[in-house]
This record gives structure tokens, sequence and C-alpha cells, in this order.
């Protein structure tokens, strides 16, 4: 018996004496039936099962509808550079909120245009309108951290919601209804703030981003693991804030005003989400590809001081989906097509329906269609995007 290549050649016995001719049998490798691909592949369909049944299945069937509260005090804190022309429209929307007591407090920060005029003009018309004002120090290089802790200090309420000049709530209940998250206790209250939509690659792509991220931090906040929150749309006890500090802790950095200061403080029985669509706040999307690079890379700035933890889970997701196409390309390439198969299976029947049905939760339009070929392009650009980071640090909110 010798073996050669792939396949055990055993020499036919004829009367006691071996024959030239061989019957082949296939050959049985190491990994069975299955080859080492394929179980690289099956380990990632683990990872990825953990991340989309036990995570985001919450956000893609749960409940998400809530009961308006409208009797809650809420100071609703606003930090704005140069905005007028956006308060202008905002302040009035905000001021025909179907809610009964609340302050809008706008924290004029250093701006180059007549915000400051604009709202001492619209405070008499307004009386729930506070404005605060900080003014240019050429000493000091601030950032958007100080305006924010300046506007939480102005609030008189305990309970704050956070949102920016350049966003439109949803509804006349959008105060009402993230205020219903502060039931029973709650000090966190995580809400959902899309970019509007306009023609262009650049609003795709910035939908799209803006959407997998906000899956991904409702969906561990539902499971337990609250790591983040968007400033677009946010509420928070006052009285966490300055327990923690606020953002103190963070304050050399550029970023983190809203994700550093809820994943420092952030726990299972202190964080609630609200992701009924009358809770959305649609956000001015960027203009151009350029300007959307520079806010992306700035936002990485912040991942390194996440916890470990969820550095952890951050880091695992984006791997094990890099690996499950990999393989799946490479398995393709080798003519494995039963293995192809079966990893295609798992992603069109489990892991697409849970990603299009939270797409589709979070009003993601036609972009829940293209969700694959959109998952392979930031597999490959938010790589490139964190390396330039690392190299060329960015600069400053605005």
């Amino acid at each position: 018996m010798f073996i050669t290549g792939r396949s055990i050649h055993v020499p036919a016995l004829v009367g006691g004496i071996a024959s030239p001719s061989t019957t082949t049998v296939q050959r049985v490798g190491v990994y069975g039936m299955w080859s080492l691909e394929f179980y690289i592949l099956l380990a990632a369909v683990v990872v990825l099962l953990f991340f989309h049944i036990v995570m985001f299945a919450r956000l893609a069937f749960g409940k998400v509808n809530v009961e308006p509260v409208r009797d809650l005090p809420v100071s609703l804190v606003i930090c704005a550079r140069s905005e007028a022309r956006t308060l202008e429209t905002l302040i009035p929307m905000l001021m025909q909120q179907d809610h009964r007591e609340f302050e809008v407090v706008v924290v004029n920060d250093r701006s180059e245009d007549d915000t400051w005029e604009l709202l001492q003009l619209m405070k008499p018309v307004h009386p729930r309108l506070r404005p605060v004002n900080i003014q240019a120090d050429e000493k000091f290089n601030y950032g958007k951290k100080l305006a924010l802790g300046v506007g939480v200090r102005a609030a008189k309420y305990p309970n704050v919601l956070l949102t920016d000049a350049d966003c439109v709530p949803a509804s006349k209940d959008w105060i009402s209804l993230m205020c219903a998250g502060f039931d029973k206790g709650k000090q966190i209250v995580v809400g959902h703030s899309p970019y509007a939509y306009q023609p262009g690659v650049t609003n795709v792509l910035e939908r799209y981003d803006g959407t997998m991220k906000t899956i991904q931090y409702m969906s561990f906040a539902m499971a337990g693991f609250p790591y983040m929150g968007v400033g677009r749309n946010l509420g928070y006890t006052g009285e966490l804030f300055f327990h923690s500090k606020g953002a103190k802790r963070h304050g050399h950095l550029m970023s983190g005003d809203d994700d550093l200061f809820i994943n420092e403080v952030a726990r299972a029985n202190n964080t609630t989400v609200v992701a009924d669509p009358g809770s959305f706040v649609t956000t001015r999307p960027t203009d151009d590809l350029g300007t959307w690079f520079r806010r992306k890379r700035r936002h990485y700035t912040t991942a390194a001081h996440y916890r470990f933890g969820h550095q952890v889970l951050l880091i695992l997701l984006p791997l094990a989906r890099t690996v499950f196409w990999a393989m799946l390309l490479w398995l393709a390439i080798q003519g494995r097509w039963r293995e192809v198969l079966i990893g295609l299976s798992v992603e069109l029947f489990v892991f697409l329906p849970i990603t299009m049905a939270a797409m589709r939760r979070l009003q993601a339009g036609l972009l829940s269609w293209f969700a694959i070929p959109l998952e392979w392009l930031f597999l490959i650009l938010d790589p490139l995007l964190y390396a330039s980071t690392v190299l060329v640090k960015p600069k400053r909110w605005k």
C-alpha cells in the first residue's frame, strides 16, 4: 500500500500476489469531510449568530412603541456655534412640542455670525427659551464639551435632553416620548438621529453608516451592554452628569461629549432605549464626501477610550464579518460549493433578515435592500479610515 497525492492506492491481490492494478479510495482528510477553511467559517458564523440573535434581533423584532409622558419637567440643551439660520427654524418648531413643562437652553458657543443677537430677539417671543453665551478667548481652544457642561449647569430641571441645532424632531411628541425613557428610575435615555435624505453617494454612505451604528448601540443597550449614544438625541439626569464630573475626565479629547460620557456611566440598570419612530430626530446630512470622511475620522479618536469589554465586542463583530466573507470567497475560488452554500444560506435566511428588519425599524428605507454590498464596502473602508486617523490626527469639532 502506498499514498500518492489525494488518494490511497491499495494493490489488488491475485492469487496471493500483488497486481499492478489498484483500487482508489478517496482520502478522508485530517478534518474529516470538511475543510479547515470551513471550520474557520463556522467559527465566524457562531460569533455572528451571537450578535444577530442575542442582540440585533431585540431591535429588529422587539416592541418599540411607547406611551408619551407629558408631565415630566425636562430641560432641552442645544450647543450651537454659528447656527443662526438653523436656530431660526428650529426654535419655533421646538416650542410646538406637545409637552407640558420644558425649557430650551441654547448655548451660543463663540459664534462668528449673529447667533447671539438672534437668540436675544427670540427670547421675548418664546418664554421657554434660555440663551447662554460663551465668549471667545484667544488663550484657550475650547471644544464642544465646555459648551455642553455650561448648558447642563444652566438647566433648571433635573432631566436633560440633548440635540443639535441642525436637527429636526420627527413629531410633536419627541420630548414626551424620550421622557418616557426616564420611567422606573432610569438615568440615561438613548435615542436615534437618522440623517436626512439627499441625492448622492455621500448621503448613501452616511445614512448606512449611521443606521448600522445605531443598530449596534441600541441593540447592545437592549441586551444589557450599553456603550454609547449620540448627542443629537440623548437624555440623562443632571445628577448623573455632575456626579461623574460630566465630560471632564476626557476633556483633552476633541470628541466624546456623548459616547465617552455614556460609555463611562451607562449600565444595564440605569439605561433604556427609545426606538419609537416619533422619537427620532433627523439631522442635516453632510454635503460632500471629504467632510464626511473628516467627521468619521474624528469619531475614531474616542474608540480606544471605551471600556475594555466594549472594545472587544466592537472589534469582534467586524472581524467575524471579515472572516465570514473572506472564507466564503476562498471556498468559492476552490470550488467547494457545498460549503459555500451552507454559509450563504445562513447569511440569506438568518443574518440578512434580522439586519433588514432592524434597518427598517430605524426607517432606513431602500438602504436595507443594499445591506450586503454596503457591508462589503465598509469592511474595506472602515480599516482604511481608521489607519488614516492613526497617522494624521483629526481637528476639533467645528
